[in-house]
């Protein structure tokens, strides 16, 4: 009996937890059981993040081509406004813009910090990052080919989900590359205050296997507190402000998902 798209959904919720855990597992024993420095540490990190932007892109550039939905030529944010051009074009320039940021930013602070006479704290173990690197890309590219069978029943909504993700990937990075590595550089416990970091970003990454929590209304207790803090005019009450932002939410969606023709 052939698989059924229960079991294929199945599978691959499986290799999505056995990667994201991977791909975590790989930097933490690094910098915990293998003395990584805190350089070494973020080129890894760097490197799964570039490996990260490439399939998620390699996932629109093929979703627009076997599914066309109106989202990859006219897409429409979240933010309200309005029709902008094509999701994973503007995914592109932003997420790799930032990232290539991010790299330049860590040559930099290795060369500064190095001949400032912080080479011994940096430690940048170039075979170790190499190694590290080489594997959670090997990890990310099979998380895309578990993908990529069934990418084409993909909705524009799961694409639009997993390429938000990474932005919040590339914010704690720079969260990271701001705090962690001077800090780790300039205090007298590097090796604990990097480890809040590492620890954080392993949370983070395991947060985002759970479900989105998207309630049609607010819990009572946050209504009554958002109502004392912030008066609403009158008529106008936080509860009514959250379900008329809902449904703004399904409107752009279901625009998102209209089936693409090549009309304007």
């Amino acid at each position: 009996m052939p698989p059924t798209p229960q079991d294929h959904s199945r599978v691959t919720r499986v290799v999505h937890s056995v990667t994201l855990f991977a791909s975590n597992a790989v930097p933490m024993v690094g910098w915990f059981f293998q003395d990584w420095s805190p350089a070494t540490t973020l080129v890894v990190y760097w490197s799964e993040t570039v490996a990260a932007l490439l399939f998620i892109y390699a996932r629109g550039v093929l979703h627009q081509r076997w599914n066309p939905r109106r989202g990859h030529f006219r897409y429409a944010a979240p933010s309200g406004q309005g029709a902008q051009g094509s999701f994973i074009s503007g995914f592109a320039r932003t997420s790799f813009a930032f990232t290539a940021g991010h790299g330049f930013f860590i040559a930099v602070a290795v060369f500064v910090l190095s001949h400032n006479g912080y080479a011994g704290t940096l430690g940048l173990d170039w075979r170790a990052a190499g190694i590290g690197s080489v594997q959670v890309f090997a990890i990310v590219a099979a998380d895309f080919l578990a993908d990529l069978p069934y990418l084409r029943s993909w909705s524009f909504a799961q694409l639009e989900q997993t390429a938000n993700r990474s932005f919040g990937r590339i914010g704690l990075m720079h969260f990271t590359l701001i705090f962690g590595m001077f800090g780790a550089a300039v205090t007298d416990s590097p090796s604990g205050l990097f480890s809040v970091f590492v620890t954080l970003k392993a949370l983070y990454s395991l947060s985002t296997a759970l479900p989105q929590w998207e309630p049609k209304t607010p819990p009572a207790w946050l209504s009554r507190a958002m109502n004392r803090l912030r008066p609403q005019p009158e008529g106008k009450r936080f509860e009514d402000i959250w379900v008329k932002d809902q449904h703004t939410e399904v409107a752009r969606r279901k625009r998102n998902e209209q089936a693409w023709t090549g009309a304007h």
